[in-house]
This record gives C-alpha cells, sequence and structure tokens, in this order.
C-alpha cells in the first residue's frame, strides 16, 4: 500500500528577496495581518494544514 505524499500547496512570505519562482505558488503579502488572512483563507480553501516556518514565512500543505 502506497503512503499519501504531502505537498507543498502555497508559500507566503513578506520578503521579496526569498521568491525563486516555480512550483509552489508563491504569495507575497503587504504585511503580517495580511499573510495571516491570506494562510486561512487558503488553508480553508484547499483544505490544508498550515507550518509557520522560523523565519515567520508560511507554507501550506496537503
Amino acid at each position: 500500500m502506497a503512503k499519501d505524499k504531502a505537498e507543498i500547496m502555497a508559500y507566503i512570505t513578506l520578503d521579496r528577496n526569498r521568491v525563486f519562482g516555480g512550483n509552489p505558488l508563491i504569495l507575497i503579502a503587504r504585511d503580517a495581518e495580511e499573510q495571516k488572512l491570506m494562510v486561512r483563507d487558503i488553508a480553508i480553501a484547499l483544505r490544508a494544514e498550515v507550518s509557520q516556518l522560523k523565519c515567520g514565512d508560511y507554507i501550506i500543505i496537503k
């Protein structure tokens, strides 16, 4: 039986220097409040899990 693999669906940051393109979707928020709203809304829409990295960025995993 094969295990399901987790996939990073989105990366949400405040720092334009962390954007390299490619997959997953990378979003740049204007401020921390917008970042949290984006993370919450996307995670709910995708029924996915959220993890905050030590650098303050978020990843949405499904």
